[in-house]
């Protein structure tokens, strides 16, 4: 009986206890936000549109005074030996430096020359993400210096000039100091705007040593290669594919090169969104030249870059190009036949840092004029039995969960046009599109209100049904989203692109100790096409309603958890696509915190970042949730006492 009365007394001791310690936490309490998405441009680091370096000159006004390298339409930066070198921009109005983060229109696909920036859609963006390719061509005894230089080649055969002598090619040899802080000058002028790079080296980056015979049609001109324009390729010009400085002996010339970038991107790894491996074929597009069509070069090329390139950003090329590193390094024998049956890359795994780049994204024909189905005959002729199929391509790169970069290409028909392009677009996690290339018009003609986005698309099986026109394909559909109902395509398609995020639900500790512990939980959904693929650091924020004190402690949430519907279904109802967040905060950790009332902010952004508010994770909220200031999105507000 006396150890009852022991047991009971015991008991009734620690539920007072209990009840004691619950009654000094202060409840969590649902914040006043507005929590519906604002369906407006957010220009978010990693993702969305970006405007490539476009020359816009029409092939009859071609002369020596506007246009005295050729015609070409992606215009990369030429980077210089030293001072007496001549810089290359094309015919820019204005020339384009720096960051190119300028809001622009999306290209309706019309050449305006006096006005090479209007776009002609009416629909404009404010691009995140600076385009800075780097042509070195000055650096291969392979590649052409202008396109007069190519074309008197394919004429001749010589790569220097019988009358002037003047060598036609740059030549093979190291980055000279001049050049390499030539390429630190222009990262830099990006780390001091507000974008991050999309990073891209080759040796044609202007297409020279390529023939596309529509610009210029007074010519009577045969599409085609006209010379392999890497530093590895054996020619008379070019004897030898390794390097001949001391020490490095061992190394191919691109080897060295990306060796002698190493440094750069390490320096420049906080501003950086990802690397396009180029190097290969005309403006690096990795097609066309003999070392682009050479599976052993790949293996070569992907992992100088993986060895150069911090781990922590990715790695972009194409399918064929990453199949060949992939058996060469694992000693497998996927081909485009079985592609789909991949395993899905290991979290920090070599492979799991490539992604895809499609030079005609949407441009509508079964393998995107042959950049889905890029490198396929050159893994038959290694392993056989290649078969490209377009949906196992799209399959494996879901899987891959990476960096999707696209040129608009956008064509007239079930892939182009919308609403099938909306649902591959979330198939492929699409990340990134250049808004100066393609017709865009396609897009923003289309309306975005229910019974045309969720009109059943029925897809082509293969090939030749799309050429017939007699589908027998899977049939799908996509997901309405009444935020945007009325809307174009087109602004739909700017603001899916990559991760997009929008706070669903955030409740706070609606008062705490100085000494005690500050709760958050909250609910996120990511409605993009794809996920957060870089590292964030997300911080939480205290900040004094009355004066200046701010108080930050860095949580253990992991951004890139935030995943996106499997299926595409952003809107607000679909409550399982909601993911958690939970934060708890010991405030004595954080110092003395006076007593007062605070507002609560998430910040989002790279752990290298060295500026106070750039390139932060805005929310696509409505309402004013957004502290340029602070770079931070506002939770809430709590009392401490």
């Amino acid at each position: 009986m006396k150890k009852l009365y022991s047991a009971i007394l015991i008991g009734e001791i620690l539920l007072i206890a209990t009840l004691l310690i619950v009654g000094c936490q202060s409840p969590l309490k649902l914040q006043e936000l507005d929590y519906t998405e604002d369906p407006v441009d957010i220009a978010n680091p990693d993702r969305g549109a970006y405007r490539g370096r476009w020359q816009n000159i029409s092939p009859d006004l071609v002369n020596e005074t506007n246009s005295p390298y050729g015609i070409t339409p992606e215009v990369d930066h030429r980077v210089p030996v030293d001072e007496t070198s001549a810089l290359y921009h094309g015919r820019q109005v204005p020339t384009v430096e720096g960051d190119d983060i300028v809001e622009t229109e999306f290209y309706n696909g019309v050449n305006q020359n006096d006005k090479p920036y209007i776009g002609g859609t009416d629909v404009s963006s404010l691009p995140g993400i600076s385009f800075m390719s780097f042509d070195l061509c000055n650096f291969s005894s392979n590649a052409f210096l202008s396109a007069s230089d190519a074309f008197a080649y394919n004429d001749d055969g010589l790569f220097t000039d019988p009358r002037t002598g003047k060598t036609r090619t740059g030549e093979t040899r190291p980055l000279t100091p001049y050049a390499l802080d030539y390429i630190r000058g222009l990262l830099q002028k990006v780390r001091d705007g507000e974008g991050v790079a999309f990073v891209k080296f080759s040796y044609d980056g202007n297409g020279f040593n390529y023939i596309e015979p529509h610009k210029y049609p007074h010519l009577d001109l045969r599409e085609g290669l006209i010379h392999g324009p890497e530093p590895t390729y054996i020619t008379e010009n070019n004897p030898s594919s390794m390097c001949d400085i001391e020490g490095h002996e061992d190394k191919t010339w691109i080897e060295y090169h990306i060796w002698q970038l190493k440094p750069i991107f390490h320096d420049y790894e906080d501003i950086i969104m990802s690397v396009k491996t180029g190097m290969l074929g005309p403006w690096g597009e990795q097609h066309s030249s003999p070392e682009a069509q050479n599976a052993d070069a790949y293996k070569i090329l992907l992992d100088a870059y993986l060895e150069a390139v911090p781990s922590s950003r990715p790695l972009i090329t194409h399918a064929g190009g990453f199949l060949a590193w992939y058996n060469a390094t694992y000693g497998t024998n996927y081909t485009f036949t079985n592609i789909d049956k991949m395993p899905a890359p290991p979290a920090g795994s070599p492979e799991g840092r490539f992604g895809f780049f499609n030079d005609s994204y949407a441009a509508g024909n079964w393998s995107d004029n042959g950049s889905l189905s890029e490198g396929n005959s050159m893994i038959n002729n290694r392993y056989g039995n290649s078969e490209y199929d377009r949906y196992k391509v799209i399959k494996w790169f879901n899987k891959q969960n990476q960096v999707l970069q696209g040129e608009g290409g956008i064509g007239d028909n079930v892939f182009g046009n919308m609403p099938g392009a909306i649902i591959e677009a979330q198939q492929l996690r699409t990340t990134a599109l250049n808004m100066r290339h393609g017709n865009y018009s396609r897009w923003n003609n289309f309306i975005y209100k229910e019974e045309n986005v969720t009109k059943p698309v029925q897809f082509p099986a293969n090939e030749e049904e799309l050429q017939s026109g007699n589908f027998t394909g899977e049939i799908k559909t996509a997901v309405f989203d009444p935020v945007y109902d009325g809307k174009t395509g087109l602004e739909y398609f700017r603001d899916r692109m990559g991760y997009r995020l929008v706070l669903r639900e955030s409740k706070i500790s609606e008062s705490v100790k100085p000494t005690g512990t500050l709760k958050f939980t909250g609910k996120i959904q990511n409605v993009g096409f794809g996920n957060i693929i870089n590292k964030k650091n997300v911080s939480l924020i205290l900040k004094a309603k009355s004066g200046t004190d701010t108080f930050t402690t860095l949580t253990d949430i992991d951004a890139r958890d935030w995943l996106t519907d499997n299926n595409g279904n952003s809107r607000e109802d679909n409550t399982s696509a909601w993911r958690d967040m939970r934060v708890s905060v010991d405030l004595s950790d954080l110092g003395t915190i006076p007593a007062g009332e605070y507002d609560i902010y998430l910040k989002i952004n790279d752990p290298l970042e060295q500026s106070t508010n750039k390139r932060c994770i805005r929310f696509a909220n409505k309402g004013n949730m957004w502290n340029a200031e602070l770079g931070a999105n506002l939770l809430g507000s709590t009392t401490i006492k």
